[in-house]
């Protein structure tokens, strides 16, 4: 839908509704603008609506570039990464505060406010995960060491068991490099065979020498 096509239609009608109001008259004509009004109706609340919610997004996308988190986790990689996610835009500024001034602009620009926002939540959440100190990611590894261990049935048995999610934060706790295109089989293989690697670089270090 073409609104802007639309608004110039609009003030085009209301002109010449404005300029023969006061001659114009008839049953017919008149359950038509009664229905037009109704649907006017309808469409100025979910317009309204619209942009409320509009105002509220770009207000909270702000809200959480300013933030201690946001000062904290956000780097320039990740928003040129969000920015070409959401928008299929490139960030140009090199320097961190333009950067968040430019994806911030950009987004708007878009009108991907709701993306942007559940882009940061999910990659604060994720930092602050990883964060969560040396036990949760000492139990990453550990697993990656054990799941190297298994043979293929037992391997796959176990993986059967995780979400994308958590094989995503095992793989990158460990060092595995993917993207939002990598498929859950695909990051399947790559744990499988650097768990494998891990486990007899384990196994290579524990054995005494025999010189």
């Amino acid at each position: 839908m073409n609104y802007l096509d639309l608004s110039s239609r609009l003030l085009q009608l209301g002109e010449r509704l404005a300029k023969h109001a006061g001659k114009i008259d008839g049953e017919t004509l008149g359950r038509s603008a009664r229905r037009l009004a109704a649907q006017l109706d309808a469409f100025e609340e979910h317009l309204d609506s619209y942009l409320a919610s509009r105002k509220s997004g770009e207000l909270l996308l702000e809200t959480l570039i300013r933030s201690p988190a946001g000062k904290r986790h956000l780097t320039i990689e990740l928003l040129k990464h969000g920015l070409r996610r959401i928008a299929g835009k490139r960030l140009k500024s090199e320097d961190l505060p333009a950067a968040k001034r430019e994806f911030i602009e950009l987004i708007h620009e878009a009108g991907k406010q709701d993306k942007g926002v559940e882009f940061l939540q999910g990659a604060f959440a994720q930092a602050v995960h990883v964060e969560t100190g040396g036990k949760d990611k000492l139990h990453l590894q550990h697993e990656f060491i054990r799941l190297g261990q298994l043979a293929d049935e037992e391997f796959a048995q176990e993986i059967g068991k995780r979400t994308f999610g958590e094989l995503r934060r095992m793989a990158g706790v460990n060092g595995i490099k993917f993207t939002d295109k990598t498929t859950k089989r695909r990051l399947t293989a790559l744990i499988r065979r650097y768990a494998q690697r891990a486990a007899l670089n384990i196994g290579v270090a524990r054995v005494p020498s025999q010189t």
